[in-house]
């Protein structure tokens, strides 16, 4: 299967107009401890050290900012797209793994601050925004297809169908605890650092649990 070449996106402290890198990180900050609604584009500018105008020179407006913000946390900071990092594979069970290991180490990537994603999400969940659905069509809607599509070949079930949707939203879940759930992970489990051994060993774990499943109800399916 082809490769598709990879282009990493460019960081707040690798993007070449300074001033849209500062405007991106304090707004990050500023997001995630206000929400959307609350934040101030004064505050933001402040803490970026710009001028009030180069939000609308660079984002057009407070909207536009945010929506570069969400796209740089869900895009992590150059990180290849999990479901890029699927086309190594040489069959559907390789490409699940190779799923499920992309978005659990985007998740835990240092560069863009788990814990301001895991903030502005919580945001964005309570007051859904107008950049959810941008999101969702640029960013999480890709790599949700692109697992119904690895997950389709598994079961042999349509990519629309219901077994096919649950088994990817199950996946997902439990890919998503281990970033969302965090401060209570640390509590119940204090022992536990996601180093970059830890993050493989929870990927197989998940990898293994979910196949499992698969093969079950797939066998199930087949004789109902």
């Amino acid at each position: 299967m082809a490769t598709t070449p990879y282009v990493p996106t460019p960081t707040p402290t690798d993007h070449p107009d300074p001033t849209r890198a500062r405007l991106i990180d304090a707004a990050r900050l500023v997001f995630a401890e206000h929400g959307f609604q609350a934040a101030t584009i004064r505050d933001i500018c402040t803490r970026a050290n710009a001028n009030v105008a180069a939000v609308n020179y660079h984002f057009r407006d407070k909207a536009g900012l945010y929506l570069a913000v969400l796209r740089h946390s869900m895009g992590a900071a150059g990180m290849p797209e999990p479901r890029e990092a699927a086309l190594r594979a040489a069959t559907p069970e390789e490409a699940l793994r190779l799923m499920i290991s992309a978005m659990l180490r985007r998740m835990q990537n240092q560069s863009t601050g788990p814990a301001c994603h895991f903030r502005i999400m919580l945001h964005e969940l309570a007051q859904p925004t107008e950049a959810l659905p941008r999101v969702v069509e640029e960013i999480i809607g890709p790599n949700y297809n692109a697992m119904r599509e690895i997950l389709s070949r598994l079961l042999g079930k349509p990519p629309d169908h219901d077994l096919t949707r649950m088994c990817a939203h199950s996946i997902i879940g439990q890919v998503v605890h281990y970033a969302h759930a965090g401060p209570v992970i640390g509590l119940l489990w204090p022992d536990l650092k996601m180093t970059s051994e830890r993050l493989d060993t929870i990927a197989t774990h998940i990898g293994d649990f979910s196949l499992y499943a698969i093969k079950q109800l797939k066998e199930k399916n087949s004789h109902e």
